[in-house]
């Protein structure tokens, strides 16, 4: 059964008539893939004629990363602008890298100025910055793991779960139809009167990434993995807390920060720390092939701004955004350091600042 703020498809608003996705990264991919194989009608956006002509004429496709499952569906793909032609209010969900927004907002907004743009993408100050040129703006969290193969392929696992509200704040009957045909896709999906806190919960959830993409895997069952994962939990409640920001699941469906700190301390108990399948994060993809652009280290720093303002102490945070940095830099690849290490080059730096 539904929650109150869950997506119930045969009470939503009706699914808008086209749907589309600017970026075809891994997260526009499966999003615009999922659509078009529930028989939604998708048009991507993206920067080069030969990705476009190949979706257009392949079309997208979603691999189940447990049974190898290939699922291709029809979807259309033009460049930059010519995707938004003739779009009227229909929903443009926005998945490219978040310090493209800026650009993107300044050059592709005007050109569909009465849409609903969404954006997908991960941090928090995507929506805002939207917002500074459409009038209606929405946000959306994505959890769910996945890995694109290459231009017009996804891998991924089960369902996954979206949350989606109007920025600020409210959720709009554009926001409503959208979820339902995200629902109706087979996304557990839900409505947040405050999309802000949802995406800062989620903010927190990705600074576990850079810990997943650079550790070892055969140190991903050692104590010292999830203390240094929980470590950069413990710092953010720390640091948000006193900067008065809130981070939260607005329909109680997601672990709170409490809670996801909870839960990866008893990942060891329960042999669940280790990743066990073919899905990498894109802090792991952008380590693994480094002309792909890095966002781990933002998140990392957002804490550490907010650290610096209140006066405390975030090592973890400052080792593993330095980290990540000097790996995708110097093109040392994933998984190139030990737990035992990353925890040393912690306690190191708190000795020097205390």
């Amino acid at each position: 059964m539904a929650t109150p703020s869950s997506v119930a498809t045969s009470t939503a608003s009706a699914a808008p008539e086209r749907i589309t996705l600017v970026g075809a990264g891994a997260v526009g991919l499966l999003l615009g893939a999922r659509l078009a194989a529930g028989g939604h009608s998708v048009m991507f956006a993206v920067r080069r004629s030969e990705v476009a002509e190949r979706i257009t004429r392949e079309g997208v496709c979603v691999v189940d990363a447990v049974s190898g499952r290939a699922t291709t569906a029809a979807a259309e793909a033009a460049v930059g602008s010519a995707a938004l032609e003739n779009i009227g209010d229909g929903p443009v969900v926005v998945a490219v890298r978040a310090e493209d927004t800026p650009r993107l907002a300044e050059e592709l907004v005007p050109c569909a100025p009465r849409a609903l743009w969404v954006s997908a993408q991960n941090d928090v100050g995507n929506e805002a910055v939207l917002a500074r040129h459409a009038p209606r703006v929405a946000g959306m969290v994505v959890r769910q793991t996945c890995t694109r193969i290459d231009e017009a392929r996804v891998r991924s696992l089960g369902g996954g779960r979206l949350v989606l509200g109007s920025h600020p704040s409210r959720i709009d009957a554009g926001v409503r139809a959208l979820a339902s045909a995200f629902a109706g896709v087979g996304f557990d999906v839900g409505l947040s009167e405050r999309i802000g806190e949802d995406k800062w919960l989620k903010l927190c959830v990705n600074l576990m990434s850079s810990v997943n993409a650079l550790v070892r895997r055969d140190d991903h069952e050692k104590p010292a993995f999830v203390r240094l994962k929980t470590g950069l939990l413990e710092e953010a409640r720390a640091v948000l807390t006193a900067a008065g920001v809130t981070a939260r699941s607005a329909d109680g469906r997601d672990r709170s920060l409490d809670e996801e700190i909870e839960h990866q301390r008893r990942t060891i108990e329960l042999g669940t720390s280790a990743r066990r399948l073919p899905l990498y994060n894109a802090c792991w993809a952008a380590l693994d092939d480094p002309t792909r652009p890095l966002e781990a280290d933002a998140y990392h720093s957002r804490i550490l701004d907010h650290a610096r303002l209140h006066d405390i102490d975030a090592p973890t945070h400052a080792v593993m955004r330095d980290a990540v940095r000097a790996a995708w830099e110097q093109a040392t690849g994933p998984e190139c350091l030990g737990a035992d290490e990353l925890l040393e080059r912690v306690r190191i730096r708190v000795g020097r600042d205390t």
